[in-house]
């Protein structure tokens, strides 16, 4: 189904469905990082090794596990000027059955309030850009249809990605200080 109404992403990922919808940087396919049969589905749409992990987008800064104070507020600063994620460790029981390579997950905080309304319904959400592995992300509903039909159960339309700045990525090294990994 194709719609403006985020209301009926935030229901349809409730109930372990995949949503496409335009995140802060370009359209991301969408699953509950609570839910291990919405993640299968998800590494499955996207033909995605399932080794590899996803960003995990958050309305809340306190969403995040193991941040100092002052890592929030580095964090944060960073979050002004782009969209921003972060690399930081997390306990082994933080959601066990996210894919992961060591011990640390990818998160992003977002700002726009139409995706904080989800998150805010949903919980933590896997946010890899809509796109089948190996193509580039689609730049509109249109072709994100095209890349994954019927497996997605609502195609939010925002209209078309204008400017696909990727985020910048930091992470927390092992020294506990933030280092940035693409600027």
């Amino acid at each position: 189904m194709i719609t403006t109404d985020s209301t009926k992403a935030s229901i349809a990922l409730q109930q372990g469905d995949l949503v496409v919808l335009k995140t802060d940087t370009i359209y991301g396919i969408l699953a509950s990082a609570k839910i291990q049969r919405a993640v299968d589905k998800l590494y499955a749409a996207k033909q995605r090794d399932p080794r590899k992990s996803c960003i995990l987008l958050v309305a809340n800064i306190h969403d995040i596990p193991n941040l100092t104070d002052e890592h929030r507020t580095t964090y944060l600063e960073l979050c002004k000027k782009r969209p921003t994620t972060i690399v930081a460790p997390v306990p082994r029981d933080y959601l066990p059955h996210l894919k992961r390579q060591d011990n640390t997950l990818a998160f992003r905080l977002v700002k726009q309030p139409e995706l904080m309304s989800v998150l805010d319904a949903t919980g933590p959400l896997l946010a890899p850009s809509a796109n089948i592995e190996g193509h580039e992300p689609a730049e509109n509903i249109e072709q994100a249809v095209s890349y994954f039909g019927d497996t997605v159960a609502v195609y939010v339309d925002s209209g078309p990605i204008t400017n696909s700045l990727p985020s910048k990525i930091i992470a927390i090294n092992d020294d506990d200080e933030i280092e940035i990994i693409r600027d």
